[in-house]
């Protein structure tokens, strides 16, 4: 009998584990032309969860145990509602039919303006829409086509996007990948164009949220309202309302129609593109760009369910770039939940064709997807074929085996190229500081008379008493290790001195915060050189080409400057606070431990092309000048270099 109980007990153990989401496929038609419909809103349990048609019209949907004996529900614009219980899953395609609701095809009577349509439900927001943060989960695709269509990649993610509380506006947000996985059939090259900030369309296209410029009623002088033919959804009626600039207007970004439910005044959706003043306002080139939003109702409020996104771009070498993108709501939750830590967000400067999140098919295969057109899997399919096919040549031209059925293999993907590898690990910046400088207050003068010359120069000016000076910096980097990295930095000093100097060394980063937002650590090395220069007027050459130090001087007019240079080694210490993936703002503390100062007078040239300007330095002291301090006779100047230097600035990585 024990035997028998443990027996039944791992039997029904193994029943309720094997137990699990179960995939629904459909097909959406027309009833009367049996045409697919794409862009269909499919959802189960009141759209807990959801998909939407692809251009054949097909979907699949993953439906977890608990929701398997729930309705399920297509709607989409014009057509009407369409119910039924679940079959029971797994179970073979399932076919629907909308049929065309026919207040779709008449007029609509309305008694305000139609910007006062636009202005209530732009005021109804806050009770049509979140009020609390919610979470969705959602499937992204993007691509990037050529001329004739064919995707030169492909790229798609799950993603969970939270949404915060709709009453304030807000077209920015947290997105976190759970998944993804890529197609990328482009040649390894150089110079590549890469789309970043894909996965933030969720946010960015969400017109409601952001209230956009189009519903955003202090641009409502900017455009021309007008009603459509009417429209239902889910059986009830719609105002369609569409906008554009209004005549001779150069600032409304946009053109297009909006969807309005004539009851609740909730926006269903909208399709839009960008005006040229559009294109010239919006940060990212394009010279086309197209959107189509929808929502969704789900516990009396509207979420945001797709999103499609075209851009059209040439650029100014290349074939022309078709990008699209596309968002679809999987599952909804306005349960209270923490949003993710910084290491595990999205950030929105990152190519989304190189996160680095890992592809697990087995993980894939039970979430839901917007199936791709068939078209799409077709061209892929070609292209992917093509480049075995050009790998098999150059093996038979190599003289290398070639294995049976190779020809249906997918290509290994084509290593990275040196150079890309390369810039990969560089990283340039600016910073700026104080450079530590004691400076007397007091006079200066200079007496400069060549020896075997018509030249001479007496020139003064006053110095004012500081201890810092002013400098900027233009600093590269190259990573040697992840943690070690060869660095080099040009510096110009500001304020009442000028002057140019640089530095070369190494730097050494630590992540103290490695579970969080990134805190380095800093050490590093380096070796300076820095000049300090105070101008004492400018001359006319009287002597024509003047040679001085093996140097010639043909300029008219010269100017001279007194000048301290000094060499030392600088050891640091510092942090750095990782704003995003690619930039980094850095605060470093150095100590100068000087190795020789020399003090000198410069001659430059300040006529003709400033390339091709000649500079000499004469050290001091030299027989042929007097310099003079406070009226004393003096060989060196009166500032001196002090030891601590503070900098403030940014690294940004290439790649």
């Amino acid at each position: 009998m024990r035997c028998f109980l443990l027996l039944w007990f791992v039997l029904m153990a193994g029943t309720v584990l094997a137990q699990g989401p179960a995939i629904l496929r459909g097909l959406v038609v027309d009833a009367e032309t049996k045409q697919p419909i794409p862009n269909a809103q499919v959802g189960v349990a009141g759209n807990r969860i959801g998909t939407s048609t692809n251009e054949d019209g097909r979907f699949v949907l993953s439906v977890p145990v608990q929701y398997q004996q729930e309705q399920l529900e297509v709607m989409l614009l014009g057509y009407r509602k369409y119910a039924q219980a679940l079959p029971p899953l797994p179970g073979p395609e399932l076919r629907i039919e909308l049929r065309l609701s026919p207040a779709a095809l008449g007029e609509v009577q309305v008694t305000a303006s139609v910007e006062g349509i636009v202005r209530e439900a732009v005021a109804r927001i806050p009770s049509n829409y979140p009020r609390q943060a919610t979470r969705l989960t959602g499937f992204y695709r993007e691509s990037d086509n050529d001329p004739t269509g064919k995707p030169r990649y492909l790229v798609e993610g799950l993603l969970t996007v939270f949404k915060e509380s709709y009453r304030v506006p807000k077209s920015e947000g947290v997105v976190q990948i759970q998944q993804s996985r890529k197609v990328d059939l482009r040649a390894q090259t150089i110079v590549r164009i890469d789309w970043a900030g894909g996965p933030f369309i969720a946010h960015m296209a969400d017109f409601v949220h952001s209230r956009a410029q189009f519903i955003d009623p202090a641009h409502f002088r900017h455009y021309a309202y007008r009603l459509a033919p009417g429209s239902t959804y889910a059986d009830r009626p719609v105002y369609v309302v569409t906008f554009a600039p209004r005549a001779g207007n150069r600032r409304a970004n946009f053109s297009g129609r909006m969807y309005i439910d004539q009851d609740s005044y909730a926006f269903l959706g909208a399709e839009w593109q960008h005006t040229p003043a559009g294109l010239r306002a919006s940060l990212q080139r394009a010279d086309a760009r197209m959107l189509r939003v929808s929502y969704q109702p789900y516990a009396g409020r509207w979420h945001l369910k797709t999103v499609w996104w075209q851009t059209k771009y040439r650029p100014p070498v290349g074939e022309e770039l078709l990008y699209f993108g596309e968002f679809l709501t999987t599952a909804i939750d306005t349960a209270q939940v923490a949003a993710p830590t910084y290491l595990e967000r999205a950030q929105y400067r990152d190519v989304f064709l190189h996160n680095p999140v890992p592809y697990d098919s087995a993980f894939w295969h039970s979430q839901t997807t917007l199936l791709p057109p068939a078209a799409m899997q077709q061209a892929l399919l070609d292209q992917r074929r093509q480049q075995r096919a050009d790998s098999l040549f150059q093996q038979q031209q190599g003289g290398l085996p070639v294995t049976a059925g190779a020809e249906l293999a997918v290509p290994a993907p084509t290593p990275t190229p040196p150079a890309m590898r390369w810039l990969s690990r560089v990283r340039y910046g600016a910073s700026a500081g104080s450079w530590p400088l004691g400076v007397p207050g007091g006079g200066l003068a200079v007496d400069y008379t060549p020896a075997g010359t018509t030249f001479r120069a007496q020139g003064s000016a006053r110095v004012a008493s500081q201890q810092l000076t002013g400098w900027w910096s233009a600093e590269y980097q190259f990573d040697l290790t992840p943690r070690l990295a060869a660095r080099l930095a040009t510096r110009r000093v500001f304020r009442q001195f000028s002057g140019d100097g640089w530095e070369a060394g190494f730097s050494y980063e630590h992540n103290l915060n490695p579970h969080h937002r990134p805190l380095y650590g800093r050490a590093g090395l380096a070796y300076t050189r820095q000049t300090m220069a105070r101008a004492v007027g400018a001359f006319e050459n009287t002597s024509g080409g003047l040679r001085v130090g093996g140097a010639r001087l043909n300029a008219d007019k010269l100017s001279m400057e007194v000048q301290s240079t000094t060499d030392a080694v600088q050891p640091k210490l510092g942090m750095g606070l990782e704003l995003n993936h690619k930039v980094e703002l850095v605060a470093d503390m150095g100590y100068l431990l000087p190795l020789r100062t020399r003090t000198q007078l410069q001659l430059q040239e300040e006529s003709g092309f400033f390339l091709t300007r000649s500079s000499v330095a004469i050290a001091l002291p030299s027989a042929d000048i007097s310099l003079r301090v406070n009226d004393r006779p003096a060989t060196a100047v009166p500032w001196q270099q002090q030891r601590w230097l503070l900098s403030f600035g940014l690294l940004y990585r290439l790649q």
